[in-house]
Parts: C-alpha cells; sequence; structure tokens
C-alpha cells in the first residue's frame, strides 16, 4: 500500500495555517539577518539530500543527476521509509514493507550502486499507527527497536528518524514525552558511528544537548517552505528549505532558496519525493546547482520499480 506520509503532512499543515505561501511564490524572501556561523558553505560541504519514496521510484534514478564538476548532484539518499512497530505485549521492532524489503535486502542492486558513486544512503524510520514511536519508548524498548536496526548497519551509511504517524497514546501505549526521543538517539549514537538524522517534525522540540551533539543532519519539514529549527540545532547541521518536487517549484525560487541556505552557511538544502521521470526534477536541480556557479544534467538512464509490491 503507498504511503506518502510527507504529502500528508503537508496537507494538513496547508489546511491549518493562516497564510500559506506556495512554493510557485515568486516573492523574493528576505535574507538572513544573524550573524554567519564560521563554516563557510561550498558545493563540496553543502548537502544536497532526497526523500525518495521507495513505494513508487527505484532510488537509482537518484544516482543519475551529475553537476558539471563531475559530482553526483545528491549527497544523501533517504530510503522512505521503514516504521517502528509496538506489538499488543509492548515489545518493539522495526518493520519494513514489500518495498524497503526488496531494497535493503538486495543492497548489492540497489544501494551499492549509489554509494559507489560517493552518494551516502540512509534507511528512512517513521511511526506506522501502532501507538508506539521515538518519543515514547522506554529503555527496553529502545533497545530491542535498535538491535532491529543493528541488522542494517553494514548495508546503509546511516538512519534518518521522520517523528509521525505514531498514534502516541493509543492501542494501550503512552503519550509521547520528553525524555525519550533524546533517551533513543543517544543510545543509537553509543552503538554506531554512523549518519544520523531527524525530519524536523513532532517531538524534535524534546531532544537535548547531548542528542543533538548526536545528531549530524536535520531537515526542515515544511514543503515547499524556507524555515528556522524547531530546536536548539546549529544551522551548519540544518537545511532550512524542503522542496517539494511534487509542486513543480519555480526554478528562479528554487535558486534563492538554495542562495539563501548558502549565505546562512546551513548545511544544504532537502528535496522531497524525487520522481522517475527526469523532466519534473531536472530544471529545479539545475537552478540549485547556479547557485554555486555550476549546472546539472541527467544522465538519460531510468530506472523503473521493479521490486516489491
Amino acid at each position: 500500500m503507498k504511503q506518502n506520509y510527507l504529502k500528508t503532512a503537508c496537507s494538513l499543515m496547508a489546511a491549518t495555517a493562516l497564510a500559506f505561501v506556495s512554493c510557485n511564490d515568486m516573492e523574493e524572501p528576505a535574507m538572513d539577518q544573524s550573524a554567519p556561523e564560521t563554516r563557510a558553505a561550498t558545493i563540496d560541504n553543502f548537502a544536497r539530500v532526497v526523500y525518495v519514496e521507495v513505494n513508487d521510484v527505484n532510488p537509482l534514478n537518484a544516482g543519475e543527476y551529475t553537476l558539471s564538476n563531475g559530482e553526483p548532484f545528491f549527497t544523501h539518499v533517504i530510503l522512505f521509509a521503514s516504521n517502528i512497530h509496538g506489538d499488543a505485549v509492548g515489545n518493539a521492532s522495526n518493520y519494513n514493507n514489500p518495498n524497503n524489503e526488496a531494497i535493503l535486502s538486495n543492497p548489492a542492486k540497489y544501494i551499492a550502486p549509489l554509494q559507489a558513486k560517493g552518494i551516502k544512503v540512509l534507511m528512512g524510520n517513521l511511526g506506522d499507527h501502532t501507538g508506539l514511536g521515538f518519543a515514547n519508548l522506554t529503555e527496553a524498548q529502545a533497545d530491542q527497536y535498535i538491535d532491529d536496526l543493528m541488522a542494517y548497519e553494514g548495508i546503509v551509511d546511516g538512519y534518518d528518524f521522520d517523528d509521525e504517524w505514531a498514534k502516541y497514546g493509543e492501542k494501550g501505549y503512552p503519550q509521547a514525552n520528553t525524555t525519550s526521543y533524546s533517551m533513543m538517539i543517544n543510545k543509537l549514537r553509543s552503538r554506531t558511528d554512523k549518519i544520523i538524522s531527524v525530519f524536523d517534525f513532532g517531538n524534535t522540540y524534546t531532544l537535548d544537548a547531548t542528542a543533538i551533539a548526536n545528531i549530524d543532519m536535520a531537515y526542515y519539514a515544511d514543503l515547499g517552505r524556507y524555515g528556522s529549527p524547531n530546536f536548539n540545532i546549529p544551522m551548519s547541521k540544518y537545511t532550512p528549505y524542503l522542496c517539494d518536487l511534487t509542486k513543480n517549484p519555480a526554478t528562479a525560487l528554487v535558486k534563492t532558496y538554495t542562495t539563501r541556505a548558502m549565505n546562512a552557511n546551513a548545511a544544504g538544502i532537502t528535496f522531497f519525493n524525487l520522481r522517475m521521470e527526469p523532466s519534473n526534477g531536472l530544471s529545479r536541480f539545475n537552478a540549485a546547482a547556479q547557485a554555486f556557479g555550476l549546472t546539472c544534467s541527467h544522465s538519460g538512464k531510468t530506472y523503473a520499480k521493479d521490486y516489491g509490491n
């Protein structure tokens, strides 16, 4: 079953917002007035992250975009998404639907080719309506869940967490609290030196200083918008622009927001919902590349979804 969670979340936010600015809005945003951090953004330290809905799109398509300097356009690919599950007796586990399972069980075909190009591939993780999520785990449940994640330690380059759809307080599980998410991040860091990232939604505001130090990157969560973190993470570890490729954003706006992130010495920018066909995304990727005086091209090769259901 297809589960486009980020798009659903965007719809919910749009429905409640008093003033929603479309990604097609051509108004020039005000530049950040705060003093820049010591880190200076360059194309080599500016992440270009993409969430790939693997229910719909073969992740290998992300590797077919190249900058004019020879580097891959995307630096990080997030396989969206595996799920955290709680069962009827309180056990925590990871669940992969048939599409995620097909990719993660055949890394030589679907993951290694991206890594060979220098692209980091992250295992995306998401709640799944069972009542248990990252923000209400006990220590024992966190250990169970992390044990499951460690099965992929030799396959992926890291783990991303999106605190949506857990349905806290349901099915016998408690409401979210202010300590569990940090506890899980810190436990995970004690067992891996790979990338840990978070989608800045849900209970990220509860993350403590230790957890923030243990996170490598976080992504702004309002589709099509540019914004600030909801927790105290430095801009050098944050991507303040989330480009929604499903909305055909104006290329001039993509370049403007990319330039704004660059001038703020941000960690990079994020794209949601890569398509298999290049016609939708290429002009937007090229616009982002132009902020660094580069261009982006596509190889002409497209990978069909040949796995799962």
